[in-house]
């Protein structure tokens, strides 16, 4: 994600983007005794995020594992679908002709 500034792709991948995961749990131990470093840790982490996936063009695809980054919309967890689920009888929803490998995600 550090990379991703000032560029632009067709599609974009971000994964592992549960909470502990963005912002990293190691976060927290600052919440209670610095808080200033917490805010500053925890920003830093949410740009990231933004940076990375405002840099897709035409598909964003957000995985996570347990419950969602608070970072990302209210009710991710509630609105999220399996990669099976999306997929159908028509195929890959980017219309790729291509069979998945494997199923997975949230």
């Amino acid at each position: 994600m550090h990379r991703f500034k000032g560029l632009e792709f067709q599609r974009v991948f971000l994964t592992s983007i549960g909470e502990g995961q963005v912002p990293h749990q190691r976060v927290e131990r600052y919440r209670l005794t610095n808080p200033d470093r917490y805010r500053q840790k925890k920003q830093r982490a949410r740009s990231l995020v933004f940076v990375a996936a405002t840099r897709a063009r035409d598909e964003l695809i957000v995985t996570w594992s347990g419950e969602a980054s608070r970072f990302l919309p209210e009710h991710a967890d509630d609105t999220a679908h399996r990669a099976t689920d999306l997929l159908g009888n028509d195929g890959p929803p980017s219309g790729s002709s291509s069979a998945p490998s494997a199923s997975s995600a949230t």
